[in-house]
């Protein structure tokens, strides 16, 4: 099993630019939708706000750091850290699970590996499901329903093409309209895509340039007697899933069998429960549209950060 980086929210008058797409999918399970979290920061304050996950050498999340363990670049600049503070808040969170044909053989470990992450949800925390076919389909809007949302998915069957691209790409849209501040996007797929309109660029400039943290989970029936051509499609599924994570400051783990499912499940939960968020302003505040690159480090000996890898200034912040 093996995991990956990435992370940034912005706050104030940052503004990140999202690729147009495809519109939301209407939700089929209704609840009483709450104001969307009002930010921490104030609107004139230029602060970016930068939410990090730090892990030791066995992947586990590590809490207690101080804010002097943290160096921040942008563009290769050290950055002065305004604002620090360690969050553990609610989380809106969207599932995307692959029911097409390629995933007939796994889509049992597929769903145990979401049940896993379901059972260590916060109640306060809100999801959304839509599944991966011929085409994106809704199965619910945002809800604390969780079991509805398994129940939905225990009588789902694999069938048809799979328009993978197409339904990441939508329910980063839907994303966006989640109540709490806090956005993470769950993937549970083999990582192949025969059937979408959108192209891969289209999907990582969606990605790299929305405010959630993307989590895959490579799910696949992989064999080294597979012919050549199904190698490559295996070899650029996982690499899909994998970009996605790191671009985004999520983590990306491969599930080969159930006996990957609990660590991994494990290390979604503490990831999605304990964060920190180091806020800076911007050595250079024009907002010319283009890519910032950000990168953070964190000390100690066997330390992982995953924080988003960039963001843009659509205008100018004074």
């Amino acid at each position: 099993m093996r995991l990956h980086s990435g992370n940034p929210l912005s706050a104030g008058r940052v503004f990140v630019t999202l690729a147009a797409g495809l519109a939301a999918l209407s939700p089929a399970i209704g609840q009483k939708r709450l104001s969307p979290d009002v930010p921490a920061f104030r609107a004139d304050s230029a602060l970016v706000l930068v939410p990090v996950t730090v892990v030791d050498h066995r992947g586990a999340a590590v809490n207690g750091l101080a804010r002097d363990a943290f160096t921040l670049t942008e563009n290769g600049v050290q950055q002065q850290i305004r604002s620090f503070n360690e969050q553990d808040v609610p989380v809106s969170i969207g599932i995307v699970l692959d029911v097409s044909g390629s995933m007939r053989k796994v889509l049992g470990t597929a769903k145990e590996s979401l049940r896993a992450v379901m059972r260590d949800a916060d109640p306060a925390d809100e999801v959304f499901l839509n599944s991966v076919s011929t085409r994106p389909r809704t199965h619910s809007g945002f809800t604390r329903d969780f079991d509805e949302i398994l129940r939905r998915v225990s009588q789902e069957d694999a069938q048809g093409n799979t328009a993978l691209i197409d339904t990441i790409y939508a329910s980063l849209k839907r994303l966006r309209s989640g109540v709490h501040a806090r956005k993470a996007l769950l993937i549970i797929s083999d990582g192949m895509d025969n059937h979408s309109s959108h192209s891969k660029e289209e999907l990582m400039r969606c990605a790299v340039e929305a405010d959630a943290q993307i989590y895959t989970f490579a799910v696949g029936a992989w064999s080294r007697a597979a012919k050549p051509i199904e190698l490559t499609e295996e070899k650029q599924g996982l690499s899909l899933l994998e970009e996605l994570a790191t671009k985004s400051g999520g983590m990306n783990f491969v599930v080969r069998d159930r006996r990957d499912i609990p660590e991994a499940a494990l290390s979604i939960g503490q990831a999605l429960r304990n964060q920190y968020a180091i806020g800076y302003v911007p050595h250079d505040k024009n907002g010319d549209g283009k890519w910032r690159g950000i990168r953070v480090k964190v000390s100690g000996s066997g330390l992982r950060a995953y924080a988003r890898t960039g963001y843009r200034i659509e205008r100018d912040i004074d």
